[in-house]
């Protein structure tokens, strides 16, 4: 059998979120599904282009259009760790 990652409708992640402002993307993340963000650790914000950006501490997540413009900055001293569900 093959279980190419490619087939999959659930891709999950681990990020380090090292960004601090805004300003550090040149232009909003999007793409295709949906997308699913758990704050594991620190403190982030997420921004969107079409809601107010709200804080989400350890343990806070959000489910979101992924064609829907977005980023995340960390709040914290150190950099926040978050994991990112995609579903295709």
């Amino acid at each position: 059998m093959n279980y190419s990652i490619s087939r999959k409708k659930m891709v999950p992640f681990k990020t380090t979120v090292r960004a601090r402002s805004f300003g550090e993307f040149k232009e909003w993340v999007r793409h295709d599904g949906e997308e699913f963000l758990l704050v594991l650790q620190g403190k982030i914000t997420f921004f969107s282009e079409l809601y107010e950006p709200i804080e989400l501490k350890e343990g806070d997540s959000v489910y979101y259009d992924a064609s829907m413009g977005h980023a995340v900055v960390s709040l914290s001293v150190k950099d926040a760790e978050i994991l990112w569900v995609v579903a295709r």
